[in-house]
């Protein structure tokens, strides 16, 4: 004890005391880490709480951000593990309990395309074994699916990929070892496929939340504003980014065109059923007399 004291008025021996107590209280009063997984399949973090803000990130289902701070109740300001991007989602886009990615790999060759039929447009062609994450799918068998190397979206049928990794054939097995042998070859960038815009086709043009008309409108777009494509999902709707604000939300199909068009199209109203009414009886509709048969 008298040692103790001793070395306790020497004065670097009292500093580094104060100073390893004054750290210990520091972490004892900083607040645990609040971390949260984003439910959707594809959502966006803003630059400011509002669907009318800039996107600055795209983030799918399972990634992980860190909560800083809410605003109303409905708006996290969050930071993405993955990118350390800083922005604001809604609250209820975010789970507090981990959501597992979904993983899978490609069996075979087989394209990637814009939507969930073999119609679609192809704008790549997954090699056999890529690894892709499962973001939704459909009742006729479709995937969406985020590629893993690149992460370009698009639908694929679910009976090409399987959650084992397919094994090398045997050519490729002699050609992986002969490249092992020999110099490897220089790589080569892929081209990025060129973005497909459209233009708002009809003088007013509501952009909507999800891909239904009674969801609610997010935007309204002029006649002849320019959009760029980002999803389909029917060949009715496609979602749609308009580049001025970064605004996001899905349009129908038959109000855009490829380009942008002279006068606005027209489109006339659905004409309603006017109620059927009930059909008068005829004579002929009437029951039929009921005869009583004569006793003889």
């Amino acid at each position: 004890m008298k040692s103790l004291i001793r070395n306790l008025k020497n004065p670097l021996t009292l500093l580094l005391v104060l100073v390893i107590c004054n750290s210990c209280a520091l972490m004892a009063a900083r607040p645990a880490r609040d971390f949260s997984y984003t439910i959707p399949s594809v959502t966006y973090i803003r630059e400011s709480p509002g669907y009318a803000s800039r996107n600055i990130a795209t983030v799918y289902r399972g990634e992980q951000g860190e909560i800083l701070s809410g605003v109303d109740g409905d708006w996290r300001q969050v930071r993405t593990l993955k990118g350390q991007q800083v922005g604001w989602i809604q609250h209820a886009l975010l789970s507090p309990a981990p959501i597992p990615a979904e993983s899978f790999y490609v069996q075979q060759e087989t394209p990637l395309r814009d939507t969930p039929q073999k119609e679609g447009i192809s704008r790549r062609v997954l090699q056999r074994g890529d690894k892709v994450r499962k973001l939704s799918d459909n009742q006729k068998g479709w995937w969406w699916v985020l590629v893993d190397k690149d992460e370009s979206l698009g639908w694929l049928p679910a009976a090409m990929v399987s959650e084992r990794q397919p094994e090398k054939a045997p050519g490729e097995k002699k050609a992986a070892e002969l490249a092992g042998k020999s110099p490897p070859a220089p790589a080569i960038a892929a081209t990025p496929a060129a973005p497909l815009y459209f233009y708002a086709a009809v003088a007013s043009l509501d952009l909507h939340q999800l891909p239904l008309v009674s969801s609610p409108v997010v935007k309204v777009l002029k006649f002849k504003d320019k959009v760029e494509k980002i999803a389909q999902s029917s060949p009715q709707w496609v979602k749609v980014r308009f580049p001025e604000t970064g605004a996001q939300g899905w349009a129908q199909t038959p109000f855009l065109s490829e380009s942008p068009l002279n006068a606005p199209k027209v489109f006339a109203p659905k004409k309603k059923r006017p109620p059927q009414r009930p059909r008068p009886l005829k004579p002929d509709d009437s029951q039929p007399e009921i005869v009583e048969p004569e006793v003889m």
